[in-house]
């Protein structure tokens, strides 16, 4: 029992891992890239997860594929989801999910004195980056002292 609970979780994890290693893939290139935001890979990938979800989706994952009665739809249904996870290669598509993940528009923010309004493009361990439309670029800035709010 606790022997194939832990390969359940092991293979699902490598299995949800792949999923999410490519969407990560096509958010970076199609996102991080697009605004020259400096951020490691593996940064992005670590810092964005969320292991709740990880560790219950891998057992999902794992128990489907070892169980003898599920394992070949459930393998139909892992390439279905290896091609909607290669579909944040496609521009649009990951540039979007990456929006909807990162992107907060219309914030105010304060560094010091100074005030100013723009679009929080992602929010890193150490710095924020932002787009500026009054000034039309992306600044980073350190998140110690910057305050922003709606």
């Amino acid at each position: 029992m606790i022997q194939k609970f832990i390969s359940s979780l092991f293979l699902g994890l490598i299995l949800f891992l792949l999923l999410d290693f490519l969407l990560f893939i096509g958010i970076k290139i199609n996102y991080i890239d697009l605004y020259h935001i400096k951020v490691y890979y593996n940064l992005l990938f670590v810092d964005n997860q969320n292991y709740l979800l990880m560790v219950t989706v891998s057992l999902l994952f794992g128990y489907l594929f070892i169980n003898k009665k599920s394992a070949k739809i459930f393998g139909y249904i892992y390439i279905l989801l290896i091609v909607l996870s290669l579909l944040s290669f496609y521009k649009p598509v990951g540039k979007s999910i990456a929006q909807m993940l990162f992107r907060k528009d219309g914030l105010s923010f304060k560094l010091g004195k100074v005030k100013f309004k723009g679009d929080l493009l992602y929010k890193g361990r150490r710095y924020i980056y932002i787009y500026r439309k009054d000034i039309n670029k992306v600044i980073k800035l350190p998140i110690k002292d910057l305050l922003y709010s709606k």
